[in-house]
């Protein structure tokens, strides 16, 4: 049996980014059935959902390091999936972000987590460079991508074939 890895927790100001359990299924499901999934064409069903988060995990158990569930430190409530990234048939290694709720968008959150992931995958991880892979209908990614000290780097074409943007995260690179 492969076993995940236990990750640290790692706390910003007004975050707490923790290793995803069974507790954040329910807000990855509601994000998943919502209209702004829907628009990034990440709309799945409650049970292709649950998958998804299985395959979140199964990521940290075979990569050794995966995303990051962050959590709201005034209530525990979780804002969304953050972190390092690298499944199979991705040439480059990823940080990704993804804010669960519109209420929580739109707050610096996503700004707040994806830099302390880029400092933990600069860092703790070792990684020399990271990408994030950002679909053109996206632009409130692409801004973060930018405010984050990304340089956009190319277009890359996945294997179900969506063209996707694709950023380059430096070390040193957040402001």
């Amino acid at each position: 049996m492969i076993a995940s890895p236990v990750l640290p927790v790692i706390e910003t100001e007004r975050l707490r980014l923790v290793q995803p359990a069974a507790s954040h299924i329910p807000a990855m499901t509601a994000f998943h059935g919502s209209d702004r999934a829907a628009a990034l064409d990440w709309q799945l069903m409650p049970h292709e959902a649950w998958r998804h988060f299985a395959f979140v995990l199964g990521h940290h158990a075979l990569r050794g390091f995966g995303p990051f569930v962050a959590e709201a430190k005034e209530d525990g409530r979780a804002v969304g999936l953050f972190g390092p990234w690298h499944p199979e048939g991705q040439p480059e290694q990823e940080i990704k972000w993804t804010v669960w709720s519109a209420a929580d968008e739109g707050r610096g959150y996503a700004f707040e987590a994806a830099r302390a992931m880029l400092g933990y995958a600069f860092g703790t991880l070792g990684w020399t460079t990271a990408v994030s892979y950002i679909r053109p209908a996206n632009t409130r990614s692409a801004a973060l991508a930018r405010r984050l000290g990304a340089r956009e780097h190319g277009t890359w074409t996945t294997p179900r074939g969506t063209e996707v943007r694709v950023f380059r995260h430096h070390p040193g690179g957040a402001a």
